[in-house]
């Protein structure tokens, strides 16, 4: 085969090679989503009471409004049947990084693991961000 023939096959692995790397490189290395579970300050049982969606694009903001059920950390002195409004994101194109947070629905009750969001100036109300990326919420069985 010549070195002319070679140019096609070689450049498709090359960006078949680059493809793979640029992918393995935005996931998350392993124990890393169970860490920042972990680290969450927050660690509650929620109702989801609202969701509002904003922005164009490839990534959408969305923000949850949910009723705490039950809380096993809370470093914000949370408590059952306090209303908090969560910050979070969605990707609604392919993308490589860490999983994708869902869109909740209206009433999907399960456990979140959240951080006071930054930014978040004292007095404006319990406002908080995720932990753990798209695994920041577990449905309830």
């Amino acid at each position: 085969m010549t070195i002319k023939g070679m140019r096609l096959p070689m450049l498709m692995a090359w960006l078949a090679t680059l493809t793979f790397v640029a992918t393995a490189l935005g996931a998350l290395p392993p124990g890393s989503i169970e860490k920042l579970k972990a680290g969450a300050q927050e660690k509650l049982k929620i109702k989801i009471l609202e969701v509002a969606q904003t922005g164009k694009g490839p990534k959408l903001k969305v923000t949850f409004t949910a009723e705490v059920l039950e809380v096993e950390r809370s470093a914000t002195g949370l408590r059952p049947g306090g209303k908090i409004t969560i910050q979070s994101y969605h990707w609604t194109k392919a993308y490589a990084g860490p999983p994708n947070p869902p869109i909740l629905a209206q009433g999907w009750i399960g456990t979140a693991y959240l951080n006071k969001a930054k930014g978040t100036p004292p007095g404006s109300g319990k406002t908080y961000s995720l932990a753990a990326y798209g695994d920041s919420f577990e449905k309830s069985q």
